[in-house]
């Protein structure tokens, strides 16, 4: 699939889901924002700005959101 720009979770997350698309595609077609994060976490991390590594943002980021929704709820 060519994507070009950028596109809302609404768009992404069925191709990402039905494997349309990588993880890695996701996170640079999502926003400038996502691209700088998950540019600082493969730093903080040592990793090389690949799929394995885009895998372990996106599981992260799950992470957070959980947390944050559970923290919420305390």
């Amino acid at each position: 699939m060519n994507l070009e720009g950028f596109y809302n979770e609404e768009y992404l997350d069925p191709l990402v889901y039905e494997g349309k698309i990588t993880r890695l595609e996701y996170i640079y077609h999502h926003s400038q924002e996502m691209i700088d994060e998950f540019k600082d976490y493969c730093s903080q991390n040592g990793l090389k700005e690949d799929e394995t590594a885009a895998n372990k943002f996106m599981d992260w980021q799950l992470q957070m959101e959980e947390q944050a929704h559970t923290d919420g709820l305390d």
